[in-house]
């Protein structure tokens, strides 16, 4: 999950103290918003190896699906292993950088990479976790939008009064904005 219950229960206003049989819904929307943030990303967010074949670009980048990327362990091109000397790794977004380029003759390139975040956690002793704070605020807002009671359109609690739209195949704006950053 992207964010762990002890961190989502305060910033949806939920008391720590409050009944744990109401963990189990809040703990589902939280695994459903995870894929569907992860799916809008196109990419694991999670720290890990991860193995791609990619058809070589006519550009001197090679864009890898999952990012941060933290180390290349191999990277094979025409059948052979290209030396880490020969390429830059832009960290951030998920680029490998090739002066000379990756076109001409095969085509397919074989990459093996370790890279993501290291996901909060609410186990004790767990490393510190390196995702991004926008990513979990919008796991945690997307988590309550699911659970709102479906087909209700607005709601009234005293003097204040929500309407909320859903067209039912776009996350909500809130969390495409904090995705976005």
């Amino acid at each position: 999950m992207l964010i762990p219950l002890s961190r989502a229960k305060p910033l949806l206003g939920i008391s720590m103290d409050s009944d744990p049989s109401d963990d189990l819904l809040l703990i589902s929307a939280l695994q459903a918003a995870s894929t569907a943030i992860q799916n809008f990303l196109k990419r694991d967010l999670e720290y890990g190896t991860y193995k791609q074949t990619l058809d070589a670009p006519d550009t001197p980048f090679l864009r890898l699906k999952n990012y941060p990327i933290h180390a290349v362990n191999s990277l094979e091109h025409r059948s052979m292993t290209v030396a880490a000397e020969s390429y830059d790794i832009e960290t951030d977004n998920g680029m490998l950088f090739r002066r000379d380029g990756w076109g001409c003759g095969e085509r397919v390139i074989k990459v093996e990479y370790v890279a993501g975040y290291i996901l909060p956690s609410d186990i004790p002793g767990v490393p510190e976790s390196t995702l991004p704070a926008n990513i979990e605020y919008a796991c945690a807002l997307l988590a309550q939008t699911l659970m709102r009671q479906p087909g209700v359109t607005a709601e009234r609690v005293g003097d204040l009064s929500v309407n909320y739209k859903d067209d039912g195949g776009d996350l909500p704006g809130v969390v495409k904005a904090l995705l976005m950053r």
